[in-house]
């Protein structure tokens, strides 16, 4: 209990972990957004810019799509594999990160 100004007598309010883990869930929920969906001339400009990256080292700003999120990085195709469906990047900080190519949902010319 707490005191408050004078003999007012309160009792302070309380979250169980559950609860805490529920509102977290929603919230999360609620920011979700679905999946894009490309058409076929979409898709093919996607591979192009990517084959061009990969041919002219040439800087693009690639958008994924995971779990409901929108994902933007900055970076260069290093590799495609087209057997795996996987591209491999290198950002700016010189990292290489593999994206699946279903997830990539824009690419923009940096």
């Amino acid at each position: 209990m707490l005191r408050d100004r004078g003999k007012n007598k309160k009792w302070l309010g309380f979250f169980m972990p559950e609860h805490i883990k529920a509102l977290i869930d929603v919230e999360t929920d609620y920011h979700r957004t679905p999946r894009p969906q490309l058409d076929e001339g979409q898709i093919e400009d996607l591979e192009r810019l990517l084959s061009e990256s990969l041919k002219d080292n040439i800087l693009l700003e690639i958008i994924t799509w995971k779990n409901g999120f929108f994902t933007s990085r900055i970076a260069i195709v290093k590799k495609i594999d087209r057997y795996d469906q996987k591209i491999t990047i290198q950002d700016e900080l010189d990292a290489e990160i593999k994206l699946e190519f279903y997830d990539i949902v824009d690419v923009k010319v940096k």
